[in-house]
């Protein structure tokens, strides 16, 4: 084949691909200006699970039954014996409601759900069907290098990981909801720096740590619930456009939209910024 030829082919399929994308950028701006058409019945768990991940802190952990070990591992938590569970869930689902009123969805809750099931176009029920919180230690390692040697530290941070599930269904759907999960996690604030002393050539790595406190365990499930209903929104948009792409027949490009509510942009999600959908 010609050089050309080849040239007007590359150019060809370059532009085809740029129109495909300026038709779904559209179709999702469209999507994002459309407010008044989204209703959503959100589901609140009960409980928040919790779960002590510090086995090495209790002795003959291997040879104690499970209902004792975490019996043991409970009582010897920092953060988790303190956590009231309907507190936890009230900031974390308060502000995931408020986040999706925020993002234009009417929102209903089970105690509405005669008034979601009337006729109510394009919408969907979601389900936070659990929150688990897990308390642990991370370690974090240090390391310098002074002349030709390298030197390393490593100090442990206490660290609480938020763990969600979402089931997110369309109303009357015949298929079955689909799951996702999320995860945020919390450590100590850390600040450190190795030195070397000039007489004797020592190192030593100096440190101080700001001690992560149970209010912002809480504040982290504020957060979650907040961030959260962006991932809601941004799993509908793209679902949106899959659908639309089959139905007009445009090519999908693998671009994932996110839609920043407080700059008003749409644009690409980051890495890792959205749900992970569960097989």
């Amino acid at each position: 084949m010609p050089f050309a030829s080849k040239y007007y082919l590359g150019a060809l399929a370059v532009m085809l691909s740029l129109g495909s994308c300026s038709v779904e950028h559209k179709i999702a701006r469209e999507y994002v200006g459309s407010d008044t058409t989204r209703s959503v019945l959100v589901m609140s768990p009960d409980i928040v699970y919790k779960k002590s991940l510090k086995e090495w802190q209790i002795d003959s952990a291997a040879r104690l039954d499970e209902r004792t070990l975490d019996s043991l591992l409970w009582v010897n938590s920092r953060y988790l014996q303190y956590i009231d569970d309907s507190a936890f869930i009230n900031r974390y689902m308060g502000n995931y409601i408020a986040g999706l009123v925020e993002l234009g969805f009417t929102v209903y809750t089970e105690d509405s759900l005669l008034s979601f099931l009337s006729g109510k176009p394009n919408a969907f029920i979601i389900n936070v069907a659990q929150i688990e919180l897990e308390e642990y230690v991370m370690p974090l390692r240090e390391e310098a290098q002074f002349d030709e040697y390298i030197y390393s530290e490593v100090v442990d941070l206490n660290a609480v990981n938020l763990n969600s599930w979402f089931e997110i269904s369309p109303l009357n759907a015949e298929e079955d909801e689909t799951l996702f999960f999320a995860s945020l996690y919390l450590t100590d604030d850390m600040e450190g720096y190795f030195r070397q002393y000039p007489f004797t050539g020592e190192v030593r790595f100096s440190y101080e740590v700001d001690t992560l406190q149970l209010d912002a365990v809480y504040s982290l499930g504020a957060l979650a619930g907040y961030l959260y209903s962006g991932y809601t929104f941004d799993y509908l948009l793209n679902s949106y456009l899959d659908k639309k792409s089959e139905e007009e027949g445009f090519e999908r490009s693998d671009t994932y939209y996110h839609f920043d509510r407080r700059r008003n942009y749409l644009g690409k999600a980051g890495e890792g910024a959205r749900f992970i959908p569960m097989e």
